[in-house]
């Protein structure tokens, strides 16, 4: 029997996959999460080199002490490593037709809301937490310190840790037979536990209230990496830290 001209084609049965899109979606794409950041790693570089060289981040120093064999090279290769891995980003979104401009420019505008809301619900979990300030630490300084604090502890903390906790949390609950959620609980508390920490073992003397109130601010920045992506964790953290400093050093 002839095919009858209102049979479906197969073209129609392709056109009713369509892949998942909208900012909620891109957003929490790495690889648009990477491409977001661009410019503020940017404006980091340029802003350390030009008022603050001395200055870096303690997780960037952690980053660079596992390539200190690489000698006076191992900024270059760090810098390089990260280039390269924005080039992959940017293929990926090549390819698949993402509209990373837009989204970019939107993920900066929400972390910079965060940003402004952090201090305060971090604040009101904790109540005899108190704001970090160093005494004594040019403006400059804090500023840059502010950028670098943003790209390289979430790259440390949140994308790598966390995502590693997760992983290790996933298969643990299988194991175990419990829910699911308990794998992403456990990946948040203990990446911000690990978080607050580590500004103590990079040399500042150990302070309960500074400790509960950064593991706070870790608590929150780890839902944020598991909700919104990246990007939106950088800007948040950088932001706030930028904020902060700006209006105690203006007081």
């Amino acid at each position: 029997m002839a095919k009858s001209s209102a049979d479906p084609a197969p073209a129609a049965a392709a056109v009713a996959f369509v892949e998942p899109g909208g900012y909620q979606h891109w957003s929490r794409d790495p690889a648009v999460g990477l491409f977001a950041v661009l410019p503020l790693w940017l404006l980091y570089e340029a802003a350390r080199l030009h008022l603050a060289p001395a200055e870096r981040n303690g997780a960037e120093v952690l980053l660079l002490h596992e390539l200190h064999r690489l000698g006076s090279r191992a900024h270059l290769v760090l810098s390089i490593g990260f280039c390269l891995l924005l080039l992959a980003a940017a293929r990926s979104l090549v390819r698949r037709d993402v509209p990373w401009l837009r989204v970019a420019a939107v993920i900066a505008l929400e972390g910079t809301v965060y940003a402004l809301m952090l201090g305060p619900i971090a604040e009101a979990l904790t109540s005899s937490a108190v704001r970090v300030l160093a005494a004594g630490s040019p403006l400059a300084g804090n500023l840059v310190g502010s950028l670098g604090a943003g790209i390289f502890e979430e790259l440390v903390f949140r994308l790598g840790l966390m995502s590693v906790l997760v992983w290790v949390g996933v298969r643990a609950v299988r194991s175990w037979s419990l829910p699911s959620w308990v794998a992403g609980a456990f990946a948040v508390l203990v990446s911000a536990l690990v978080f607050s920490w580590f500004h103590h073992v990079c040399g500042e003397p150990f302070d309960r209230n500074r400790f509960v109130f950064r593991t706070m601010a870790g608590v929150l920045l780890g839902l944020l990496m598991w909700t919104r992506g990246y990007g939106v964790c950088v800007y948040t953290h950088s932001i706030y830290n930028v904020y902060f400093y700006l209006s105690q050093d203006s007081v």
